[in-house]
């Protein structure tokens, strides 16, 4: 996607003295009476204090008397509100321009307006870190805007100059170039990067990173892991007379029990490749390609074997997609984990869906009440996560979590809780791939899937979690098609191994690994065995690099930094 805001190309002259450029020049500030076009005790809404004022409309040619309208927003001192008046003025004001006004009657006021001169005022090449360290929010608020003619290469652009808005006398301005009209007045919010240059966020993807956030904070704080809950189906099936005679529920047991992997199958590429593509992390996708292709279908646009099919002006209407607690019982019933090609939708999530909602088929309204969180250290957590300590993009592994008090009992009530807990752990993995997921204005990205993959491991169950992480160089003239970057990270927790953690990493076919482990004994067999993996990896054609285990954890994911000056993630 193109970039909407960035600074143009500087020139390779490298900067002197300190890390900022020289200050703008300090501009002539001027009087201007203006007229309340209401009958307001302007008086009394200012309480004779002086007042902030921007300029949301103007008028750009004066009306009958002579004078130019204006709609003005004005801040009172206190902070306690915003005010917006009708006014005239006997001088235009651009839209934007921002102002001192004080009341001198009860519908005058008089405004000190600083102007600005972008077109001689040096601009900021680089935010100075001691002022803005890597992280700070800022706001900078856009002050003029001019129109960069298109070219044969290029779209029409637009040059804008903002105004920094902080804490400081000092007028600090930035030349932004757009790819859309900013009208003058709009307030751009952005995050200072690790070299010092400027990551803004459209107004939209604000929204979207609000709600992200709130999903990973609401999915972390319900979720649970899978080991209690595929316990007691697993306890369940083995003996159906501890459930009711409901051959649906019966059959949504053993569906999600269908989906659980184990050891030897992950041990191939299919197998592997299966299990991911049936974690539940795509299920959303498949279940929209799936209804795609059959409202194609019943639309006579496409035959099952996906030609066009001949068609009637006698044909019969056709009947409408099956509702969700009929697909997913019947997609689970068609498919195995270990197909060749498992079919859209038939997966581990799916399963839990069909098993969620024919639980609370079997249960009264009363019995679906939320899960009571059990006392102890977790309460801790989730009240760090309400905090915003630890609930935001880039969490790997997610923490273990057991609701041993809804395990304890054999009721559908905690059952149904149980599967809840694990959707919402699920769901959480599928909101944290889409936080780490980026496209950036220069033409590089990001693309990330975690994921949680159940594991039968023995007579027990456990989980492998994954996190798969793709960076994609900016595209050149030279190299038109970059090679990408492979990150793949596994971290589980066996009986006879304890916790690990394993990273790869592979460009175009020279691989590289990390393993870490917490016990000492558990390092001492990974050492054992790492010129057996070196062998296996070469006897795949391809170039290992260097291969190290270690002690402990790894460091988190690392997250690309933008190179850019002014940056819009979209």
């Amino acid at each position: 996607m193109s970039p909407d805001f960035r600074l143009p190309p500087t020139s390779n002259t490298p900067p002197t003295g300190s890390t900022s450029a020289a200050p703008a020049r300090s501009a002539d500030a001027i009087m201007v009476a203006l007229q309340l076009l209401r009958p307001i005790d302007a008086l009394q809404v200012l309480g004779g204090d002086q007042a902030d004022a921007d300029v949301v409309q103007s008028s750009a040619k004066p009306n009958a008397s002579g004078q130019f309208d204006l709609l003005l927003k004005i801040v009172k001192q206190d902070m306690s509100g915003t005010t917006t008046l009708p006014a005239s003025s006997n001088q235009p004001l651009a839209t934007g321009t921002r102002m001192v006004v004080q009341a001198v009657a009860q519908t005058q006021l008089m405004a000190v307006v600083q102007q600005v001169n972008a077109q001689n005022a040096q601009l900021l090449t680089r935010l100075d870190p001691a002022q803005f360290p890597a992280g700070s929010p800022v706001q900078a608020r856009v002050i003029s805007q001019q129109t960069i003619p298109a070219t044969t290469s290029q779209a029409a652009r637009y040059e804008l100059v903002a105004q920094l808005v902080q804490q400081s006398a000092q007028q600090t301005l930035l030349n932004i170039n757009s790819t859309r009209p900013v009208e003058p007045g709009t307030l751009l919010n952005a995050t200072v990067g690790s070299q010092g240059e400027l990551r803004v966020l459209s107004s939209s993807e604000q929204v979207r990173q609000a709600d992200l956030l709130q999903g990973l904070r609401a999915a972390f704080q319900q979720q649970a892991s899978s080991e209690l809950l595929l316990t007691r189906l697993a306890s369940l099936a083995a003996s159906p007379g501890d459930l009711p005679a409901v051959p649906a529920l019966q059959l949504a047991v053993a569906n999600v029990l269908k989906q659980i992997v184990d050891a030897p199958q992950l041990m191939t590429a299919t197998g592997v490749a299966n299990a991911v593509a049936q974690s539940g992390n795509f299920l959303e996708a498949n279940l929209a390609r799936l209804a795609d292709i059959m409202g194609r279908q019943q639309a006579g646009e496409l035959n099952p074997d996906g030609k066009a099919p001949v068609t009637s002006p006698g044909d019969a209407a056709r009947p409408a997609l099956p509702a969700l607690d009929k697909l997913l019982p019947l997609l689970a019933s068609l498919s195995a984990p270990r197909a060749t090609e498992p079919l859209a939708g038939a997966d581990f999530k799916g399963a839990l869906v069909s098993l969620l909602v024919t639980l609370q088929q079997q249960l009264p309204g009363s019995a679906l009440t939320p899960p009571q969180t059990p006392t102890g250290p977790w309460q801790q957590a989730m009240q760090l996560a309400q905090q915003g300590v630890i609930v935001k993009p880039g969490l790997f592994p997610l923490p273990a979590r057991a609701l041993q008090a809804l395990g304890e009992t054999s009721d559908l009530g905690s059952l149904l809780r149980l599967t809840a807990a694990l959707l919402s752990r699920i769901q959480h993995h599928q909101l944290q791939s889409m936080g780490q997921t980026q496209t950036f204005s220069d033409g590089s990205s990001q693309t990330t899937w975690q994921l949680e993959i159940p594991l039968r491991d023995g007579q027990q169950f456990n989980h492998v979690q994954v996190r798969i992480q793709r960076d994609a160089p900016a595209p050149t003239p030279r190299q038109p098609e970059p090679v990408p970057i492979w990150e793949v990270r596994l971290a589980f927790n066996l009986d006879h191994l304890g916790n690990m953690q394993a990273i790869a990493r592979l460009r175009n076919d020279k691989v590289s690994s990390e393993l870490w482990a917490e016990r000492q004994e558990t390092l001492g067999l990974i050492n054992s065995e790492i010129g057996a993996l070196r062998d296996r990896l070469l006897a795949k054609g391809l170039d290992v690099g260097e291969l190290s285990c270690h002690r402990g954890t790894p460091p988190p994911p690392r997250q690309p930094v933008q190179q850019g000056w002014i940056d819009e993630v979209t």
